[in-house]
């Protein structure tokens, strides 16, 4: 019987690869609990549920998802870069 707790996942080996919960807290380095907040707050791609208590993910929407997460920051550094003014410091003090 293959331990999966300890098998390595590769997602983009299995395009449609379906994983459970505990493999996508892997993945994504999330909590479960936050994984299903954030499915719920729409932050998450929603799972396909299998039966009543059995949800899965592909893991090309959660490949898509991670990609989607670095365009942002890579997006926002950017920016950050190139709109750097320097603030005026305040003087330290008590006025009188």
């Amino acid at each position: 019987m293959i331990n999966y707790s300890q098998t390595p996942i590769t997602p983009v080996a299995i395009p449609d690869q379906l994983l459970r919960i505990n493999d996508v807290a892997a993945l994504t380095t999330l909590s479960k609990s936050c994984v299903n907040l954030w499915v719920a707050q729409g932050k998450f791609p929603k799972p396909i549920a299998l039966s009543a208590t059995l949800k899965v993910w592909r893991s090309s929407d959660l490949s898509d998802w991670i990609d989607m997460q670095f365009e942002g920051i890579e997006d926002s550094n950017t920016a950050e870069h190139s709109e750097v003014t320097p603030s005026p410091q305040k003087a330290k003090g008590k006025s009188k």
